[in-house]
């Protein structure tokens, strides 16, 4: 595409979620190395090997576009280039503002994408399956970002560092998370780890939040026992249903509630069922004013870049600060 002659195989990374700026061409400045490259970079939860491939040819930039929030958001601080941005609400970084909008996350036009004759396309994992043919009829090399869980997304920082050819960007960003989290564990050595029940709601609707989750795999980075392992059959599902019998059971040191969707509205489900059952009322987080409703834009479904953030607000909770 675009004269390229560099061809990028198609990235596959399996995962979860969600997220989603007109008009200008920006130039990209992303490069890569002239070198002959078959890579493996990370290997998915399901086994899938994520691969680029670069051909002997003069390096020149990468012309890429971003159809995420999330992804967006990380090619930031990568200080990646793009020629086209999703369609969002929300703001994205004042470097891509301008640029060419592409549709939301889940529904992009991809003709579109196509008129800016990307060389690689970034899209999130959560909408592989329902977006994967229809790109593959248009022929666009995609790569997907798995914002699962905190694990998944670390790795697939590295990754995409390797994909455009912002390796060291990425190796910077990545160890800015780690310190953080490296610091959050010297406070949780010498202490006891509290217990968690992670509550996600979306309207009336709650599960428990299991360590494949991004929160509930937060809770767990930061030595704090998630009760979700114990109860549920299956912690390899994100969401789990639950007993209030058995969450009373286990009497967590905390509650952490977080919203998705109307956020109003799933806050006052929450207080309404927290307030109108006596159950709720029997667990010591309740009494002891240990119920947490976490910021809905730091805390989500999916990770996302003000991770650090999470770290810190979590460990600070738990530990002090």
């Amino acid at each position: 595409m675009a004269n390229k002659m560099r061809k990028l195989l198609a990235l596959g990374i399996t995962g979860l979620v969600v997220f989603t700026g007109c008009g200008n061409t920006q130039t990209a400045n992303n490069s890569v190395s002239t070198e002959v490259v078959d890579t493996e970079l990370t290997t998915s939860e399901d086994g899938e090997k994520q691969q680029v491939a670069e051909e002997n040819i003069e390096s020149e930039p990468l012309r890429i576009v971003s159809g995420t929030v999330a992804a967006t958001q990380v090619l930031d601080q990568l200080e990646v280039d793009l020629v086209g941005v999703p369609t969002t609400s929300q703001t994205l970084p004042e470097r891509y503002a301008g640029l060419e909008e592409i549709g939301m996350a889940m529904n992009p036009d991809l003709e579109k994408v196509v008129a800016l004759e990307p060389d690689l396309f970034i899209l999130d994992a959560n909408f592989k399956e329902s977006l994967e043919e229809s790109i593959a009829n248009y022929g666009i090399n995609t790569f997907y970002l798995n914002t699962s869980n905190y694990d998944t997304f670390m790795e697939t920082i590295d990754a995409l560092g390797e994909a455009t050819g912002k390796d060291k960007e990425a190796e910077a960003l990545i160890e800015e998370i780690r310190v953080i989290e490296t610091e959050i564990a010297h406070k949780a050595e010498v202490q006891e780890a509290p217990t968690v029940a992670v509550l996600f709601g979306a309207n009336e609707n709650f599960m428990l939040a299991t360590g494949s989750s991004y929160v509930g795999n937060l809770v767990e980075t930061v030595g704090a026992e998630n009760i979700a392992n114990k109860l549920a059959d299956n912690v390899e599902s994100s969401y789990v249903q639950f007993s209030l019998e058995k969450i009373v059971e286990q009497n967590p040191d905390y509650i952490l509630r977080f919203a998705h969707g109307n956020i109003e509205d799933t806050k006052a489900a929450f207080d309404n069922a927290f307030t109108s059952n006596p159950a709720w009322q029997t667990l010591d987080a309740v009494k002891e004013d240990r119920v947490i409703d976490l910021d809905s834009s730091i805390f989500n479904v999916s990770a996302n870049i003000r991770v650090k953030e999470a770290i810190t607000i979590l460990g600070n909770l738990f530990y002090g600060e």
